[in-house]
């Protein structure tokens, strides 16, 4: 997850770091300290959805009901970016059959990793499986310019909830694919449907905000020879305001004027709580009663417009990360300083804090220390064990930034995406011969 750095106009900082264009927030490593921002909040974010999911009184916390989704959606789009960045050197050298494997290498590696992690008795529905996969499918890509990405995305955006729907209404299943983990590859058939299709994170619906990273990718590389990263930052913030505010228009149109929330209400016998269904946050998929659930919004249900609003809200958080980042400079370096080191080491962080609810969760619920004794339900999910978990994220940050050091489980996906593309080095030696 490691990125090049942003170069505009070169210039040496008082920190002793090199500086890109005035301030692009870069720092040592040849980090987008813009992007680790991003990264960070999209942690956090992830964090508020596992830990902080309801209160005592058993109402939903407004900032899960704000963050369903988006957080998620957030690390997905860095995710394509991270694969643009990765590439880079590959790709100006044409040497795409390198590039391939190197994508290839890294989502093996996030899959291995997600597998194990799957592995521990939690809640909280691992994406990592996910992720690897959609890296697989971003390959045959890696060569299209960034219209055909765009609109490959959105005919993709477009079409695939419809054929979700058509695949999935046979089946009579909802989601049935949480965390994949070892023991899945028991029901090998099952674990394929449940990771491309019905699955909490389903790959054939979440490659579409990594196609979208793609893209914003390849514009910070173009932004930073002409040394425009802050005019992009902009660009990326109104794009996104304006994508999600479409995507909410547009569905509420459907559900209130075209009357679609009356045609969900008879279709499942709902009446008045069709609004409910239509709106409530599913996993991974939408009820296939009605075709009317596709103007769904809610988060991930996968919809159309669940992509479009939360592809938006992606797009302004990492414009507004980079624009923060760029015009702080070295102050955002020194004051963000661990923050940005926990958005530098994500994978290892988000590895820990599963482990760490996972633990609690099994030892308070499945234990039955809960039920002897309610009140320690806080430790399960409340805001101050999200706090604990946000600080925890800090230290460990703090730590690896300090040290200069990538985390390991970085390290690993970063080791095995280089082995995998050196296994190209020889056949590139021929062809040059």
């Amino acid at each position: 997850m490691s990125a090049p750095n942003p170069a505009g106009n070169p210039a040496t900082s008082s920190l002793g770091r090199r500086r890109i264009g005035g301030g692009a927030g870069s720092r040592r490593g040849g980090r987008i300290s813009g992007l680790d921002l991003a990264r960070f909040l999209a942690l956090i974010g992830m964090m508020a959805t596992h830990v902080w999911v309801t209160n005592a009184d058993g109402s939903t916390p407004a900032l899960a009901a704000f963050l369903g989704g988006k957080a998620a959606a957030l690390f997905a789009v860095l995710a394509g970016i991270g694969v643009v960045l990765t590439t880079q050197r590959q790709r100006e050298r044409r040497a795409f059959g390198a590039a391939a494997l190197n994508v290839f290498g890294r989502g093996l590696a996030l899959m291995l990793i997600g597998m194990t992690l799957g592995l521990v008795p939690t809640p909280i529905a691992v994406i990592l499986v996910y992720y690897g996969l959609v890296f697989w499918l971003l390959i045959p890509l890696l060569r299209l310019s960034n219209l055909s990405l765009l609109m490959v995305a959105t005919a993709w955006a477009g079409l695939w909830p419809f054929l979700s729907m058509l695949l999935r209404a046979p089946l009579n299943v909802g989601s049935e694919l949480g965390t994949p983990n070892w023991f899945d590859l028991a029901h090998p058939l099952e674990l394929l449907r449940g990771l491309f299709v019905t699955g909490t994170y389903p790959v054939l619906t979440w490659v579409v905000y990594a196609i979208v990273g793609m893209v914003v990718g390849r514009m910070l590389l173009a932004a930073r020879e002409r040394g425009t990263i802050l005019q992009l930052s902009f660009g990326l913030t109104a794009v996104g305001a304006l994508l999600a505010l479409v995507g909410v228009g547009i569905s509420m149109l459907l559900a209130g004027p075209f009357g679609g929330l009356n045609s969900i209400g008879a279709s499942t016998g709902t009446g008045a709580q069709a609004s409910e269904l239509f709106y409530s946050a599913a996993f991974g998929t939408t009820p296939t009663e009605s075709s009317w659930f596709l103007a769904s919004p809610a988060p991930h249900s996968g919809t159309t417009f669940d992509l479009a609003i939360t592809a938006g809200t992606s797009l302004i958080a990492i414009g507004l990360c980079l624009a923060v980042c760029l015009r702080l400079g070295d102050t955002a370096i020194r004051v963000l300083g661990p923050a940005l080191g926990a958005g530098a080491t994500p994978l290892t962080i988000y590895a820990l804090h599963v482990v760490v609810a996972g633990v609690t969760y099994t030892t308070l619920v499945s234990g039955g220390w809960l039920a002897e004794a309610p009140e320690l339900f806080w430790l399960v999910s409340s805001a101050p064990i999200w706090l604990i978990h946000v600080a925890g994220a800090l230290a460990v940050g703090a730590v690896f930034f300090w040290w200069q050091r990538r985390g390991p489980l970085e390290a690993a996906v970063t080791w095995t995406g280089q082995r995998f593309a050196a296994l190209a080095a020889p056949r590139a030696s021929q062809t040059v011969e």
